[in-house]
């Protein structure tokens, strides 16, 4: 076979307990003679999708076509509701992110492979990439064997100290903790860290105003509002329309945010702490404007890595946890 034959292979593992109704391997379809294959592989409970297509004459096409399957895979899956892990475990369910190594086995490593397993004698052996890998072979990549890196890693931790403490009925408090408990056993470091901020949001009250003389200027602005002041070519039904709709957008202004209700209760809860080498309201606020990046344009700021930017909330989340804890336990002592 022609040296210059590329073939890309997209892995990923299907979770929360969902399996596939497929238990042969089955052509997906064909283009202009590259064929598309699909199997799933069980193994120790763990559900691994492989799709297998090519061959291809040129890498920039098997990359092309590798990124629009590669996309169309994710979506059909997403839609159908079945999740989806691209990186294997990482603490990073999924990102734009087409690929991701989890522990490459070394060269020396495959050949030992080759030398010691006798099914491997002879046979072209690479190390497993998750999410999409583009190969350069000279034979179809079905005879190629994939070998890969699976560590899983068990923390034994001590039995908690359980103390029957006083007991408020509060619901916003139990929130609060299902909320930070979710945030424990998400694996995922964006979904955990925005979860972690939600369970503060979750203690504030739903409606708090700013200041008298804020609100006293917020009001006289309003006043001003009238169709006298207005210069539009509009009818009065349309003009009273937007002056309504203007009216109440203003009025608004008059609530606190919900950033600023948290800063209200973390104010009230007085701790001294630091966390991260900051004062309380400083961390809190990198936080949260960490939490907004990504809630309110789906990625981050200033055009960082992606994968880099979410390693970086490791750093903030076990001192984010321990704020959430220091405000629950006052919230507790006052409600």
């Amino acid at each position: 076979m022609d040296l210059d034959m590329y073939y890309l292979r997209i892995v990923f593992f299907v979770t929360n307990n969902y399996d596939l109704d497929l238990k042969d391997e089955k052509i997906l379809f064909q283009t202009e003679g590259s064929l598309c294959n699909m199997k799933v592989v069980r193994i120790f409970g763990k559900v691994k999708v492989i799709l297998l297509y090519g061959g291809f004459s040129t890498e920039e096409v098997a990359v092309r076509e590798g990124e629009k399957l590669f996309f169309n895979v994710k979506k059909s899956f997403i839609k159908q509701g079945i999740p989806i892990n691209i990186s294997g475990g990482l603490r990073v369910l999924d990102t734009i992110q087409t690929s991701f190594d989890t522990g490459e086995i070394t060269q020396a490593g495959l050949e030992y492979l080759q030398s010691t397993v006798p099914e491997l004698a002879n046979r072209t052996v690479k190390s497993e990439v998750l999410g999409m890998g583009i190969y350069q072979l000279d034979e179809d990549i079905s005879e190629v064997k994939f070998v890969a890196h699976d560590v899983e890693i068990i923390r034994t931790v001590k039995v908690p100290v359980i103390k029957m403490e006083d007991y408020r009925e509060d619901d916003k408090l139990k929130i609060a903790y299902s909320l930070l408990n979710s945030s424990n056993a998400v694996n995922d470091l964006r979904a955990s860290f925005i979860l972690k901020v939600s369970s503060i949001e979750s203690l504030v009250p739903e409606d708090l105003h700013k200041d008298e003389n804020y609100c006293s200027v917020i009001n006289q602005i309003n006043k001003m509002i009238t169709k006298d002041n207005i210069k539009l070519e509009l009818s009065d039904v349309e003009l009273d329309k937007f002056i309504q709709k203007v009216k109440g957008a203003v009025g608004a202004l008059k609530k606190k945010s919900i950033g600023e209700k948290c800063r209200d209760l973390i104010v009230r809860c007085n701790i001294h702490k630091q966390y991260q080498g900051k004062d309380v309201i400083s961390f809190f606020n990198e936080c949260y404007n960490l939490r907004s990046e990504f809630v309110h344009t789906g990625t981050f700021k200033n055009k960082v890595d992606e994968t880099k930017k979410i390693r970086e909330l490791e750093l903030y989340l076990e001192d984010l946890n321990s704020l959430v804890l220091d405000i629950l336990e006052c919230y507790e002592s006052y409600i």
